[in-house]
Order: C-alpha cells, then sequence, then structure tokens
C-alpha cells in the first residue's frame, strides 16, 4: 500500500487551501504511516521536507479548528518498541526539534523568542552539529555507566546497555559520584564502516542498508551484542537533562551554569565526545551569515552530516521559553539543501504494483548518492512524469528522499541532443497484457485483470505475507517470487499448503533443514490472525487499517447480536448498510463489498486455513453491550504498561481505540500524572478511567 501512501500524500501536498476538519484524521493516520515506516522500517518514502510540510498542515488544521487531540502526531510519535527489549517511560521526554529549510527563517524563529521575552535584545546562539542519527540517553550513578536507554518515542524507551557497552568511546566510567547523571547523545557510524559493511552485505547477497542511519540504528539493536561490537559505532554527547541525589530531588544544571557553551565544556571533562563543530554568535545576523557560509561550503567529517542545530546560548531563557509537546522553543534545526547528483537515464519501465497501479521507473545510469550506488529512481505517475519532462537518454538531476529513496528531480535540458524518448503511459499491462483503466482521480493507470495479472499476484502475496499483516516471518519476497516461479504458491491459500513440498524446498539451494523447518514453523505461527489484520492482508486498495479495525467491531457486534456467522455477514454486506457505520466513507464501502462480491471463493479458501481471532467478552461484559462497542483514548504509556500493549487488550475485547479527544469519544483512559493535560476532554464531558478503573471493567 506504499503507493496509496504516496498518492494520499502528494494530494493534501498539493491541496492544501480550503482543507476542511474531516481531514483532519486522515492526515493524522497518513502522518502516523509515515511515522511508522521511518522509526519501525527505517525506509520513508517521502522527503523529511514533504513529512515536514504534511506536518504543518496538520498543525495549522488542529489551530484553526481547535483540535485538541493529545494523540495527534503533532503531539506525540505513535511507533512500536520492539519485543526483544526492556521497555518503559522516559523521566524527561526525548522531544524533536522544530526545524527549517531557508535560512531566512530563522530570523523568524529570532522574533518569536523575542515575543515570548518581551523583550527586543540581540540574543547568543550557538551552532553545532546535528548528526540526525539514534537518539539515547546513558545514566551514570557512582561512577559508573548503569543504564543506556533509546529514545524509541517521545515517551518509551528500549533498554540496550549491554549493546551500548560495546561502543569504544562510550566512557564506561566518569569523574561524577554519589549522584545519578543521565546524558543525552547521538550514536554514529562512520562513512568508511558503513561502505564496508555494505560491501560485506553484498558479497553474500544480503540486503544492503540504505543510509549510514539505518545502519548503526540494526547495529545497535542486535539481539548479539558482539555484532554490535563488530560495528565500530561512535557516540556524540549533547546535553544531560537532570542530576539526582540521594534524596530524589531534580537539579536542573542550568541552574549551576549560565550557558550552553559551558554545558558542553562540562561534557568534555566527563571524557565525553561532543559536536566537532561548534560556534558562537553574538546575535541572529551573524546566525544567518554563519548558515549561509556552511551551506556554500558544507563541512567534510567522517559521518554523514545534513543538518545544523541553534539553540540560545543563555541557558536562563531555556526556563523562560520552555518547550511545546513537539519541540523546545530555544531551539532549531537547519537542513542542508539535499545534494543533486547528475547521472543518465538509460531506460524507463512500466511497473506493476499490487494494487494494480501501473508506475514509470527509471533506470539510470549507476552513481553515487548520499554513500549509495543508485542505479533506479521512481517517477510516482505518469503526471509527474510529463510534468518533469523526463525522457530516455535524458541528462538528469536525482536525489535521495530522506536520503533513502531516489528521486529525479529535473531533466538538464540544456543538454539535450534530441536522440531522447519521450515515454507515454503504456496502453496495456506490461505483464497481462490487458487493456489499461485510468483511475477516478485521474492520476494513476491501472491494470483491471486483478486476478490473473501475475505481477499482481505476486505483490499481493509479498504484501499478504508481509510484517504487519500475516506477519510470516521466514517467507520473504525473493522466496515467494521463487515459489511462485515453481508453482508452490499460486494464491493466498496456497501459502498454508507449502508442507506439501517439504522435500521440493529442500532440494533448492540455500534451504537446509533448519531453514525450511523455521519457514513452514512461521506459516503455522500466522494463522491466528485478527480481523482487522485479516481485512488489511487481503489488500483491499484506498482503504485504511483504522477502516477495518471499525468494520471489524460492527461484525463482531453482528454476529453476536444475531448469531450469525462470520461468512454469511462478509458476503452479505451491502454499500448502503457500511455507509451507516461511522467514518466509513461511501468509496470505502463500495470497495469493500465489490472485493467480497469478487473474490468470495479466494476469501472462504482463506478463512478455511485461518484462525480468525474473536475478541474474549465474559458473560458480565456481554450483559452490558454498549460498553463493548464504545471507544477508548489512551493517553501517553504508563509505569507498568505501555500504550501499545493497553491498544491490544482493548482491540482484543472487540472495542475501538481512538487517537483524538472529542465529543463522540466515550473513555479516555488517564496516568494519574496526566490530569493536568486533561480539561478539553472533562470540558467535553468525556468519562475519564485510570488504569486501574479500565482493569475493573475488564474483570
Amino acid at each position: 500500500m506504499l503507493e496509496n501512501l504516496l498518492e494520499k500524500s502528494k494530494y493534501y501536498l498539493n491541496n492544501k487551501s480550503n482543507l476542511t476538519i474531516e481531514e483532519i484524521p486522515w492526515l493524522q493516520e497518513i502522518i502516523r504511516e509515515h511515522n511508522i515506516l521511518y522509526y519501525n522500517h527505517e525506509s520513508p518514502i517521502i522527503s523529511d521536507k514533504d513529512y515536514d510540510e504534511l506536518f504543518r498542515i496538520l498543525k495549522e488544521l488542529e489551530e484553526k479548528f481547535e483540535v485538541f487531540d493529545l494523540n495527534s502526531p503533532t503531539k506525540r510519535i505513535d511507533v512500536l518498541t520492539s519485543k526483544q527489549f526492556k521497555k518503559g517511560a522516559h523521566r524527561y521526554p526525548m522531544i524533536s526539534l522544530d526545524n527549517t529549510y531557508d535560512a531566512d527563517d530563522l530570523k523568524d524563529f529570532n522574533k518569536r523568542i523575542l515575543n515570548i521575552l518581551k523583550k527586543d535584545i540581540d540574543i547568543s546562539y550557538v551552532i553545532e552539529l546535528k548528526f540526525d542519527w539514534l537518539w539515547m540517553s546513558l545514566t551514570y550513578k557512582d561512577w559508573k555507566l548503569v543504564r543506556a536507554l533509546t529514545r524509541w518515542n517521545w515517551i518509551e524507551w528500549e533498554d540496550i546497555t549491554i549493546n551500548a557497552l560495546q561502543i569504544k568511546n562510550i566512557p564506561k566510567t566518569i569523574p561524577f559520584k554519589d549522584e545519578e547523571i543521565e546524558i543525552r547523545w547521538e550514536v554514529i557510524m562512520p562513512i568508511e564502516e558503513f561502505l564496508e559493511l555494505n560491501r560485506k552485505r553484498k558479497e553474500v547477497e544480503w540486503k544492503i542498508f540504505a543510509n549510514p542511519r539505518n545502519a548503526a540504528s540494526g547495529s545497535l539493536r542486535q539481539l548479539n551484542y558482539k555484532i554490535t561490537k563488530e560495528r565500530n559505532l561512535e557516540f556524540f554527547a549533547y546535553s544531560f537533562p537532570y542530576l539526582e541525589n540521594d534524596k530524589n530531588r531534580q537539579i536542573f544544571l542550568w541552574n549551576k551554569i549560565e550557558t550552553y557553551a559551558n554545558y558542553i565544556e562540562i561534557l568534555r571533562e566527563f571524557w565525553f565526545s561532543t559536536s566537532p563543530y561548534f560556534h558562537i554568535t553574538r546575535n541572529i545576523d551573524e546566525v544567518v551569515e554563519e548558515i549561509e557560509k556552511q551551506t556554500q561550503n558544507k563541512p567534510i567529517f567522517e559521518f554523514d552530516i545534513d543538518w545544523l542545530v541553534i539553540k540560545t546560548n543563555d541557558l536562563s531563557k531555556w526556563n523562560q521559553l520552555w518547550t511545546t509537546e513537539h519541540h523546545p522553543r530555544y531551539a532549531i534545526a537547519y537542513k542542508f539543501p539535499a545534494t543533486n547528483v547528475r547521472t543518465k537515464v538509460l531506460d524507463i519501465e512500466h511497473s506493476v504494483w499490487r494494487t494494480w497501479i501501473i508506475t514509470p521507473i527509471a533506470h539510470l545510469d549507476p552513481v553515487n548518492v548520499s554513500w549509495v550506488i543508485v542505479s533506479r529512481a521512481t517517477l510516482h505517475n505518469y503526471d509527474e512524469l510529463t510534468k518533469k519532462d523526463v525522457r530516455i537518454n535524458d541528462e538528469v538531476f536525482i536525489v535521495r528522499a530522506w536520503e533513502v529513496i531516489p528521486e529525479i528531480i529535473s531533466s538538464i535540458k540544456e543538454v539535450r541532443t534530441w536522440n531522447e524518448t519521450i515515454v507515454n503511459p503504456p496502453e496495456i499491462c506490461p505483464s497481462c497484457d490487458t487493456r489499461l483503466k485510468k483511475d477516478e482521480w485521474k492520476v494513476a493507470w491501472y491494470c483491471p485483470n486483478k486476478k490473473l495479472c501475475p505481477a499482481q499476484t505476486l505483490w499481493s502475496l509479498i504484501s499478504f505475507s508481509s510484517k504487519h499483516w500475516a506477519n510470516i516471518d521466514w517467507l520473504w519476497d525473493k522466496i515467494i517470487e521463487l515459489f511462485v516461479g515453481l508453482w508452490f504458491i499460486t494464491d493466498f491459500t496456497s501459502i498454508y499448503h507449502l508442507e506439501n513440498y517439504k522435500d521440493q524446498i529442500l532440494s533448492l539451494e540455500w534451504f537446509e533443514t533448519k531453514k525450511t523447518e523455521n519457514l513452514l514453523r512461521s506459516i503455522e505461527d500466522s494463522r491466528n490472525m485478527n480481523l482487522a489484520n485479516f481485512f488489511v492482508a487481503l489488500g483491499i486498495p484506498q482503504v485504511w487499517k483504522k477502516t477495518w479495525k471499525i468494520l471489524a467491531s460492527y461484525i463482531f457486534e453482528k454476529m453476536d447480536s444475531s448469531k450469525t456467522s462470520l461468512e454469511e455477514i462478509l458476503f452479505s454486506l451491502n454499500p448502503e448498510e457500511l455507509q451507516e457505520i461511522k467514518d466509513i466513507w461511501p468509496i470505502w464501502a463500495h470497495s469493500i463489498v465489490y472485493y467480497f462480491e469478487g473474490y468470495e471463493n479466494l476469501v472462504k479458501d482463506l478463512l478455511k486455513e485461518i484462525n480468525i481471532i474473536i475478541p474474549k467478552k465474559s458473560e458480565e461484559v456481554l450483559e452490558f453491550l454498549k460498553l463493548s462497542w464504545k471507544s477508548f483514548c489512551v493517553t501517553w504509556s504508563f509505569e507498568k504498561i505501555s500504550r501499545d500493549e493497553i491498544h491490544k487488550i482493548i482491540e482484543d475485547n472487540g472495542w475501538e481505540t481512538r487517537s483524538s479527544v472529542s465529543k463522540n469519544l466515550d473513555y479516555l483512559i488517564v496516568w494519574t500524572e496526566a490530569w493536568s493535560k486533561l480539561q478539553k476532554a472533562q470540558e467535553l464531558w468525556v468519562k475519564v478511567l485510570s488504569l486501574e478503573e479500565f482493569y475493573r471493567l475488564l474483570d
């Protein structure tokens, strides 16, 4: 569904004006999907500039319509922590930085600070490197390093202490005794180490890392700490938010020292590595001058750098300015312009995606872009291809959006020789020769031969098996492609009959006994699936996962009230009935019904292989069905349970989770320490539950 996410992202980027309040939940969902791709998979699909613009659009809409949403992505990042590591809540949230791509915007940043301070003065700023890598915190007590945590999201951490101990330039002891101190830092991988790591992975045909940041993240979160040690990571410290003595009294360091420059001096005295570039200015004009100078002559280090951070030097102003829910007001990040690299378009391929869409893919003369050899770049759709006027044999400029996705910025028309070839949308599908059609938005061309198109079948199988759908761990893309070619797999159901081909699989190169057993076991483990995930795995286009959760709740309620089977309900759905369900739009209702009508046999066969998890409801719960189908919103995480774990409990009971506090919300579950933030919820007469009260409902 990535191409769907791309199209919807571009829709909002190109239609910023006249958006209504109804767009807010969909924009929130889009940004959450991008957050998951970035934080969970290290695989973003849009540039950071486009992401920030989507974020800005959502934030302005929420302010315009006075939408108070504790769980909006403008307030927090929702990502999943790994089950591999112990997790919990940060003492002080590790929030993000506001950012800009224009040096002139820094003067507006300065004006905002002056407005808050209600003064017209010159403010001293410091400029240092922002690595944009993995944010971490180290805790020392009685000289020794006792804990290392990730900044997994703003609130939660993962404990990776044993892996952090493998990083050579992390001090294992510091000259500081009798108090506990936390150090904030970023972990990086030197470019030479990154290139060597990818070279080794390529030799054994493993997937290479997209950039040094992803490589560092993957290296630090290894189950085997010896792998972390081999990767030669480094770290740079940038702050320590608190001291804590034996009486548990918090002592903020800016009550003891005057400037951020002093801050950095203390870190160095504690034997920590800090930013190798550090510049102090007297006012904002000097900041802009220095930024422009560094932009023209981007500093070269042994690691990849794309950002500079500007902070007020006077720490007393940090107390006055403080933070928003998302970022500190006393700091801002400036991103260097993306480096355009020149290359040649050798060919343009018409590629078929799983949602029937035909996408133009440019094959390029291989070129090094941000330390990765790039030979392909997406052009998204044929309108984009026409707009950029990209042709075969064109010289073009490319960048790697978010340092990951190769994208053609423009063709270089001045050097055309007129041997270039214009590429038009194909009339027939390159995979099955079916005549193509244009979608209802008049943007994408698609193949209507959904059942028999080989390319669509392959993409559907790959998507079905992926982590957030059926979650078949060992059934990788290349394995699916191989098994489809051997006719071991022909549709979703055939995946669950691979046991019949065990002897043939064992005879294949690479498939020794252990790997084959792992594959077959992961298939068996995937048979238990909740209904919402089952719907998502089917791959019905243009329908969000949130919609499937709503539909799953509706179906379970109908099963309980009418004593009707799941199959009977699924294949008797009609658009008019679905449109009566809140938050299901007409276009989705028709798409859902169309799918179950057209793929009835496929779905019935698959249901014979899958065990759909029915929500657990005791007789006591069933006595008040009104509660069973109410909606819940959870604020932040709790001391002994994460927000994601509470969401799972809610969804396993057939209830609905929501991200926003509104008059339509039934229950708000809060941590007792978050009551001060709930004024809006109380004004809307939303019933507030503590975690203990929520547990009593379950009992």
